[in-house]
């Protein structure tokens, strides 16, 4: 059943996943990373466009494509350990 689709009465299920990302002028959303077709920079951050709506975050493209994984904006994954900590 590997890579089959979830199903559930004959209808396919839908996983999103969805981040909580800081927004200009200051704020949060939540938004369906599913969603998400492009992003551009604009000004001092980047404007994300899901579908035919937009919004900005005061995050670089390459800030923004650490938030998008998960790690710290300022995190290059360079030696990033998925989230988990070390003490």
């Amino acid at each position: 059943m590997s890579g089959a689709p979830l199903e559930r009465r004959g209808r396919k299920m839908a996983t999103s996943l969805f981040i909580q990302i800081e927004t200009l002028p200051a704020g949060k959303a939540l938004v369906d990373v599913d969603k998400l077709t492009h992003a551009v920079p604009e000004g001092e951050g980047s404007r994300l466009f899901l579908g035919v709506q937009h919004i900005d975050v005061p995050h670089s493209l390459s800030e923004l494509e650490s938030v998008l994984a998960g790690r710290d904006r300022n995190d290059d994954g360079e030696n990033s350990r998925a989230g988990v900590g070390v003490r």
